[in-house]
């Protein structure tokens, strides 16, 4: 598979297909319902007041925009040259991650959370100068905005976001006071809808309540899953340090790009605090896994069957996840 992966285009394709036929036939055979947040989203409610009593609709429109979201992913890391060329593996992977389970074979805040963090990652990626522009810092904050009203956790990413600055050496009042504003931009129209409506008490009470309630749990009354999240734990792993062990071989502009899609790696953990640490949702970690586990795969090596193991545990384990458990 992945010699295929290296080669043919319509080969891959065709396995993109038949994994998506695999992994997404249990939803409409017996529709996943879907689940409302558990934390303050109120973008995320307007779509689940709409989609809920309708789970195959709901299912075919998240299919619809992993598909999208693992096109644009794959378009923006071969853009700037952060993959090899004439490959799928990062769409492939992406897809993967984000059905890894039934429950997640439909709708989710996260699933509208990465769809905005290819724009945070398009802005945040260098373009070949190590400056970074007051209107790309603006629209990353902005985004970060609209993401957390989908899902309130995500404001995590203003962790790696403040990484970003020292990389990019943004230590002026003004790139600081930019990045404010676009961060708060979204808050503010929903606070002043919450104030026209007599709401904003309310709103600021679960806006409190939802940033402090971290829930450090452990799940392993499943052995399946278990053993399942931890292959994927143990494949993050090994493409994490796989690429820290070669960034000293990059330039500087590769090096801030690959920092880049590694650094939100820190929001993934933080936000899941919020939910559950183990088995933890992939969602969370899919767009940075797909990049890394891409290199880690396709890296050239004399033992090339190991590269081949790994990508058929990750599929099976997913396939594990959803047929099986």
């Amino acid at each position: 598979m992945v010699k295929l992966f290296r080669q043919s285009v319509v080969g891959q394709i065709m396995v993109i297909f038949l994994a998506l036929a695999a992994l997404w036939a249990p939803a409409f055979i017996t529709p996943v319902s879907v689940k409302p947040s558990e934390f303050f989203s109120p973008l995320y409610e307007l779509v689940y007041r709409l989609v809920f009593s309708q789970p195959r609709i709901a299912s075919t429109i998240a299919l619809i925009l992993i598909i999208v979201q693992g096109i644009g992913l794959n378009i923006m890391l071969y853009n700037h040259k952060m993959i090899p060329a004439n490959t799928l593996m990062p769409m492939f992977i992406y897809i993967i991650a984000m059905s890894w389970s039934r429950d997640l074979l439909t709708i989710t805040p996260m699933l509208f959370v990465n769809m905005m963090m290819l724009p945070i990652c398009h802005q945040l990626l260098s373009d070949g100068t190590t400056k970074l522009g007051f209107e790309r810092n603006f629209n990353s904050a902005f985004c970060i905005g609209i993401a957390s009203l989908f899902y309130l956790p995500t404001l995590c990413l203003i962790v790696p976001f403040l990484f970003v600055f020292i990389i990019y050496k943004l230590y002026r009042w003004r790139d600081i006071i930019i990045a404010i504003l676009g961060l708060i931009a979204p808050f503010i129209v929903l606070f002043t809808y919450a104030f026209l409506t007599d709401k904003l008490d309310y709103f600021m009470i679960l806006i409190r309540h939802d940033i402090s309630d971290m829930d450090f749990t452990f799940d392993f009354s499943n052995t399946l899953s278990t053993i399942c999240c931890a292959a994927f734990l143990l494949l993050l792993l090994m493409s994490l340090f796989h690429q820290l062990g070669t960034q000293s071989e990059n330039v500087n502009i590769q090096r801030i790009n690959t920092s880049v899609m590694v650094l939100p790696l820190i929001a993934s953990v933080l936000m899941s605090m919020y939910t559950c640490m183990f088995p933890f949702d992939t969602q969370l970690m899919a767009p940075w896994f797909a990049f890394l586990a891409t290199l880690l795969i396709l890296a050239d090596r004399k033992r090339k069957w190991i590269s081949e193991v790994m990508i058929w545990i990750f599929v099976l384990c997913a396939t594990i996840n959803i047929w099986i458990i």
